[in-house]
């Protein structure tokens, strides 16, 4: 699809794109100090009118550019299932590492590929029972993830205040019916809190070991409270290094 008058919305994208490229390096001293503020942008329109194509033409090929992974997932109106999009985003992601990395790794240096010290990290941060709840929502990173006994249980804004308000003025994405879904793997406060510190962590440590992520989770007007009480944690952390959420969804079809 080729996109006409779409110059600046481009070269918008494009730019959060180098801001997170340049905190990642520390080019100066503002950005060193931001080094740990994490990125999300909404991208609305109505069906048909080329979200998708703008992002993928103003992120996806200037990502993989600039040594970043793209990947995404997109929400589906007939499968009400909280979470997919981002679990599919996050299975590319993984597959991405074990595949592509791990090729880069043996080739360039000879030494342990990327996948492997990713994998090492994680399973020196995370106990089995939470990797056991990783693999329960994230599915396609268990090889990422590993399998085996682990070490006993311990514990599009620039600021905070912007980041909140970011998602107080977003719309009031997904169904009724799916805010009404519940998870029932995921039971009580407690327990989406430890699964969201969980996603996160494992989020620090991949974008860590890389030069930079992108997500792209399309279709957010199918969206599930789940997840976006998912991102929200997610973008408020604060200590997410280079990462960028890209948020699309269809704005004549967020539900009133």
């Amino acid at each position: 699809m080729k996109l006409h008058g779409r110059d600046d919305d481009i070269k918008l994208l494009r730019s959060k794109l180098r801001e997170l490229t340049k905190k990642k390096d520390g080019d100066d001293e503002d950005a060193a100090k931001n080094h740990h503020i994490g990125e999300m942008i909404f991208v609305s329109g109505t069906s048909g009118t080329g979200k998708s194509a703008l992002i993928h033409k103003g992120l996806g090929n200037q990502a993989a550019k600039s040594g970043y992974i793209f990947a995404s997932g997109k929400f589906n109106d007939k499968l009400h299932k909280p979470l997919s999009a981002f679990s599919d985003a996050m299975t590319r992601l993984a597959k991405n590492i074990t595949t592509e990395n791990n090729k880069m790794g043996e080739s360039t240096s000879g030494g342990p590929s990327m996948s492997t010290i990713i994998r090492n990290k994680i399973q020196n941060e995370f106990d089995e029972e939470d990797a056991e709840q990783l693999r329960r929502v994230l599915p396609g990173c268990a090889e990422l993830l590993g399998l085996g006994s682990r070490r006993p249980s311990l514990f599009c804004p620039s600021s905070y205040a912007d980041k909140v308000a970011l998602f107080r003025s977003a719309p009031q994405l997904g169904s009724a019916k799916r805010r009404l879904r519940v998870s029932l793997t995921l039971v009580g406060k407690e327990s989406i809190a430890r699964m969201h510190y969980a996603v996160r962590r494992l989020l620090k440590i991949i974008c860590s070991q890389l030069k930079g992520v992108v997500l792209l989770i399309d279709d957010l007007q199918w969206s599930d409270t789940a997840t976006l009480d998912l991102l929200k944690s997610i973008v408020l952390d604060g200590e997410i290094p280079s990462l960028l959420i890209v948020g699309a969804y269809r704005e004549d079809e967020v539900p009133e």
